[in-house]
């Protein structure tokens, strides 16, 4: 998702939805991995000139920070912005998702080439069931094409490169998801001790 993308989003997330069939395989559910381990949900990542964005403090104290690669770090502060999360950069670096565990979407700041984090704004909605008004988002990750997808506790929401919904991905089971990744070609979650993956399509889908 590039810079340029993210601030036209908000006016993009009213057109069509797209459908999961751009991601989903029919014939793949999701299976059990014992090879893999997969650690907790991203709290920082590096950015460009040496910056890392994190989210610090526990619970409804959670806060994003910026911490450059000199100086004190700087709290990053928006209004409608109630509890981040979770947190991924995009592809090409030039985007930072957030999600809000306290609130009801997915938030992009566009990255700067010195680090510092501008334009916010909550593009990507989140589809929670009436009268929820606090997701608890509890992992956010890009794919390598862009795609953006979001894990609450028993959903994983998927959106296109521009922040377009796709559709809700069911949970394997009942259990909660307490961490999410993807490369692409794989969905993989963590339930406590299991770890699950379903195969997906790549994005861009190869030309037949």
């Amino acid at each position: 998702m590039t810079s340029f993308l993210t601030l036209a989003c908000a006016t993009l997330i009213c057109a069509q939805d797209l459908s999961l069939a751009t991601i989903l395989l029919d014939d793949q559910p999701w299976t059990a991995r014992r090879d893999l381990t997969m650690k907790g949900p991203a709290r920082q990542v590096k950015g460009p000139d040496g910056s890392t964005y994190a989210i610090v403090g526990e619970g409804a104290k959670r806060a994003l920070e910026h911490r450059p690669a000199q100086g004190a770090p700087i709290s990053i502060s928006v209004v409608g912005l109630v509890t981040p999360s979770c947190l991924a950069l995009s592809p090409d670096r030039g985007t930072l998702a957030v999600g809000d565990a306290g609130g009801k979407h997915i938030w992009f700041f566009r990255v700067n080439a010195n680090g510092t984090l501008d334009a916010a704004d909550r593009c990507a909605t989140l589809r929670l069931r009436p009268g929820v008004l606090a997701s608890n988002v509890v992992d956010v990750a890009y794919d390598s094409g862009g795609r953006i997808f979001a894990a609450l506790p028993g959903e994983i929401h998927a959106f296109d490169p521009i922040a377009r919904a796709c559709g809700v991905i069911a949970s394997p089971s009942a259990a909660p998801i307490d961490s999410f990744q993807t490369n692409g070609e794989l969905l993989m979650v963590r339930q406590g001790s299991s770890v699950m993956v379903r195969m997906i399509q790549p994005y861009p889908k190869p030309k037949s």
